[in-house]
Parts: structure tokens; sequence; C-alpha cells
């Protein structure tokens, strides 16, 4: 494959990553509406989504690095090459594909952001279970601290 056939590759690649974390990006606001809601139902379904979500993600990297470890042998580059050294290597026709890094960049930051947020509402939401049933409950025999398996092997 040409140089430019490699660069158009990695740019569709390039594109396909960001419209994916957009996706990721409104899957943690759902998770995160479902759990300020307490819909159990929204959050179960945000959840799967996002499972999957992050199933297509690993498959895309692997395509994407096998396109730019082709990319970099016909440049020319050694050691681990990212996005960035090949956009350096090809002068201006790299422009766009450093422009799509940086707008990647910034779309893993807000979902990295997310992600660490519905992280939050959910350790602050165990915090208060754990607390309502360290009020509620007598310890348990085995020793083991509330919310820590106690209430799930109860309802299953």
């Amino acid at each position: 494959m040409s140089i430019q056939n490699l660069v158009t590759a990695l740019d569709a690649s390039l594109q396909s990553e960001i419209g994916a974390k957009n996706a990721q990006i409104e899957l943690l606001e759902r998770q995160e509406r479902a759990i300020t809601a307490r819909d159990v139902e929204a959050l179960g379904e945000a959840t799967r989504e996002l499972q999957t979500h992050v199933q297509r993600e690993i498959e895309r990297a692997v395509k994407r690095s096998t396109i730019m470890a082709d990319l970099a042998r016909a440049l020319e580059l050694n050691g681990t090459v990212r996005v960035g050294a090949i956009a350096d290597a090809l002068g201006t026709r790299g422009r766009t594909l450093a422009t799509r890094r940086t707008e990647l960049r910034a779309r893993c930051a807000t979902s990295l952001r997310k992600t660490r947020h519905v992280a939050a509402l959910v350790r602050g939401h165990a915090s208060l279970v754990e607390e309502a049933l360290g009020r509620f409950l007598a310890p348990d025999p085995s020793g083991a601290p509330l919310g820590r398996g106690s209430l799930v092997d109860a309802e299953a």
C-alpha cells in the first residue's frame, strides 16, 4: 500500500475513533443520569452498551496499530511510533493527522473525566449503602465488612 493510502487509512481510523469517543461520552452521561435518577434499568442498559463499545474500541485499536506499523515502515521510522511522530515525518502532508490527534486527545480527556465522575458517584452510593447497612443490620458472623457481598448473597 502506498504512503498516501496508509495516511488516508490512518485518517479514517482516527475519525472513526473520534466518533466512537463521542458515543462513549454519551454512554457515560447516560450512566451518570441513571445513577442520579436511581434508574437501575437505564444504568444496566447503558453499562451493557458501554461494555460492547469498549470491545469495539479494542478491535479498532488493533487495526489502527497495523496501519501505523505499516506507515512507520514506509516512512522508515524506528521505535514506538505514535500519530504525532507520523504527522511530523509527513511534514505538511501530516497536518490533518495532527489535527485529528489533537481532537482525539481532547475527546479522550473528556471521556476520562466522565469515567472518573461516574466512578465517584458509584463509590459515593456504595458508601451510603454500606453506612445504611451498618445502621440496620447486625455485623456479619463471618467478619466480612458490610456491603462486601452480604447483601448480594442474601438477594441471590
